[in-house]
């Protein structure tokens, strides 16, 4: 439930961009911010519009931890893997 909450919050054009889009314009606005040459209202519309492009992307990639791992049974025991490793086999 708490991706529901976090994506409530998150406006409909950022919420279809995929994660490099949102990852670049996140670096953009955050170099904006930083160099403080924005007045104050401007500040707080970039803050405002960095911070959920930041919601975004971590909830693109939860979505994408959440599809690398998968559930397997291995001798009655379920046991969550990562599938980007060779570490799969356990040697108990």
């Amino acid at each position: 439930m708490t991706a529901d909450i976090k994506s409530e919050s998150i406006p409909k054009a950022i919420a279809k961009m995929s994660f490099e889009k949102a990852f670049t314009e996140l670096k953009s606005a955050t170099d904006r911010l930083e160099a403080e040459e924005i007045d104050l209202e401007s500040t707080l519309k970039e803050y405002s519009r960095a911070s959920a492009l930041a919601r975004h992307c971590a909830n693109l990639l939860d979505e994408a931890e959440g599809r690398v791992k998968v559930l397997i049974e291995s001798e009655g025991v379920m046991q969550l893997v990562n599938m980007d490793t060779d570490e799969n086999e356990s040697a108990d």
